[in-house]
């Protein structure tokens, strides 16, 4: 039987993963410029700004979680990330939709589990 030590183990890598490594696929794979054309084409103003605040808060907070430093305050930008996500491109596609949202309510658990 896996002990609940390691399920909220499992839980915190793979939230740590879920950030981690879209940001670093908007960094080497996509490149800004993609990820720029992507929130130009959902009418997101200063897509710049926003591309590289995207790609560095991923980044970093991929980063912050999997080395489990300050869970309260580093799971709030992922949070953000995915509700800006469901409210501006998945609102209406169902599955995709409940799938953000089943991730924020991890992160929210993750954020009171000291």
């Amino acid at each position: 039987m896996i002990a609940k030590k390691n399920i909220w183990l499992i839980n915190r890598i793979l939230l740590g993963l879920l950030m981690l490594i879209p940001g670093l696929l908007k960094l080497f794979v996509s490149k800004p410029s993609g990820v720029v054309a992507m929130l130009s084409g959902i009418g997101f103003p200063a897509a710049t700004f926003f591309a590289w605040l995207l790609i560095i808060a991923e980044i970093v907070t991929g980063v912050l979680i999997l080395a489990n430093y300050k869970l309260k305050w580093s799971v709030i930008p992922p949070m953000i990330i995915l509700l800006v996500a469901v409210i501006s491109v998945y609102w209406g596609k169902w599955p995709t939709f409940l799938l953000h949202i089943v991730a924020i309510s991890n992160y929210w658990l993750l954020m009171y589990k000291q």
